[in-house]
């Protein structure tokens, strides 16, 4: 998250590239494992593609990620778009089941999630 609220929109394999340059992380997961992260995330959505060469020369099309902009305004709604999976203990003990079904912490002075309040207004 906190490389695409920086950086922007960018590939798996861009994503790994500054895992592995910005955050020092010495086991960057497989572009299979970024793909199946970056896809099944809510707060992240595919935004067009681009033209990769991979080893052999041969072009594929990769799909670019972002964060959901439309939902996330700042750093601070990062928090309130979180999923239970990747909620801190705290977090999870601050969460409470929206209207909508999801699960999230709530933004302050309301009683829904993120999404409802975004998409309400």
């Amino acid at each position: 998250m906190d490389i695409l609220w920086k950086h922007g929109a960018m590939t798996k394999e861009a994503v790994a590239q500054r895992l592995s340059s910005d955050k020092n992380v010495r086991a960057v997961p497989s572009p299979h494992s970024l793909s199946a992260l970056l896809s099944k995330n809510p707060q992240i959505v595919p935004v067009g593609s681009e033209k990769v060469e991979n080893a052999v020369g041969l072009k594929a099309s990769h799909l670019v990620y972002d964060i959901n902009r439309a939902l996330i305004k700042s750093t601070d709604d990062i928090v309130y778009s979180r999923t239970p999976t990747v909620m801190t203990p705290t977090q999870r003990r601050e969460a409470g089941q929206c209207k909508c079904g999801r699960i999230r912490v709530f933004p302050p002075d309301s009683n829904v999630c993120l999404h409802c309040v975004r998409n309400n207004s």
